[in-house]
């Protein structure tokens, strides 16, 4: 009797492919299967979103990560923004507090016996990892190779589907270039397609115009590598108050700008009780919350503006430097020109 002999080649054409080619109809027709993706965090991140949020050192990123957690291990949304899950697991790689400091944000403290008592509680589909000291060996390969290998095991392991990376700058030594973060951002989005997964990545700004509003120019490293994550979002400081914030959106590629610049998320950080975290004032104009220009140091200004230009210094360069918007610099130089 002759034996049924079967190949135990994949069935997928495309196994071993760099590059798939289908025509855009079978694209279509493989996409209809798959569920519209559904509000994490509002319109701010989407389910399989590689999002990124940031802002400037100790304006609350970390604190907001931590909310939109337990926002969604709870099933409850937040900041009057919709959230369609259900409860659903998380695993928040924390890679810059240590468990001491994490517990102090969520308790409350007694002055005068010097202790932490009335801890908030957490739902237990909040996962934390932080690292290991000792769990790193470095004639094995290097660091950052070997903390991204990890962060994918442990992600799958725990079978979150949601990730939150806190930050971007301990994972990478020198984010400030591209051909160092590009390939990161590439490997973060291969494990988002292969596993499904949720990923918010927390980044910072390095000193930014505070005349001017926040934009894809803000983030730290290369702003060209904003274009291979899906949304992004940061949190500003008001001038006028700096216990207040605000959210504004900076891409998205579902939905709309429901937060852009005239519409941005006001909120006032602090901690009430146990829980450090921001509360919703109102929407409102970013404008509104932007550093204002004195008129008596606009002469000065304008005279560094002037010696920066003959220096041979562009623009917005000029602009970054004296701390004012680009086109105030603009204006300034035009009066310089002949008049015809």
């Amino acid at each position: 009797m002759k034996k049924n002999v079967q190949s135990f080649k994949s069935h997928d054409p495309h196994q071993g492919d760099f590059l798939i080619i289908k025509s855009a109809n079978q694209w279509i027709d493989d996409a209809k299967s798959k569920s519209i993706p559904k509000k994490i965090f509002g319109p701010f991140w989407y389910e399989e979103e590689l999002c990124i949020l940031f802002a400037d050192t100790n304006q609350g990123k970390s604190l907001l990560a931590v909310q939109i957690i337990d926002s969604i291990t709870k099933g409850i949304p937040t900041l009057g923004v919709e959230m369609d899950l259900k409860a659903s697991k998380v695993i928040y790689f924390d890679l810059e507090l240590t468990a001491k400091q994490f517990e102090m944000r969520y308790a409350q403290y007694d002055t005068v016996k010097d202790i932490l008592f009335d801890h908030f509680e957490f739902s237990e589909l909040f996962l934390r990892a932080e690292i290991n000291p000792h769990g790193f060996d470095e004639s094995i390969e290097e660091y950052e190779t070997f903390l991204f290998k990890e962060i994918e095991n442990q992600a799958s392991k725990s079978r979150a589907k949601i990730l939150v990376i806190d930050n971007l700058s301990c994972v990478i030594s020198d984010n400030e270039k591209a051909r160092n973060t590009t390939p990161f951002l590439i490997r973060l989005n291969n494990l988002k397609k292969i596993y499904g997964w949720s990923i918010l990545l927390i980044a910072h700004t390095p000193k930014r115009n505070l005349f001017a509003p926040i934009s894809r120019n803000d983030i730290q490293g290369s702003k060209s590598f904003i274009n291979l994550i899906d949304s992004c979002f940061a949190v500003g400081e008001s001038q006028k108050d700096p216990s207040i914030k605000y959210l504004k959106q900076i891409k998205v590629r579902y939905g709309a700008f429901q937060f852009p610049s005239e519409n941005v998320l006001v909120c006032k950080i602090g901690k009430e009780s146990n829980f450090s975290s921001f509360k919703f004032l109102e929407c409102g104009k970013e404008s509104d919350h932007l550093k204002q220009l004195n008129p008596a140091d606009k002469p000065k200004m304008k005279a560094k503006a002037f010696e920066l230009k003959k220096e041979g210094h562009s623009n917005v360069k000029i602009a970054q430097e004296i701390g004012v918007s680009e086109g105030a610099v603009r204006k300034w130089l035009k009066q310089l020109e002949p008049d015809d």
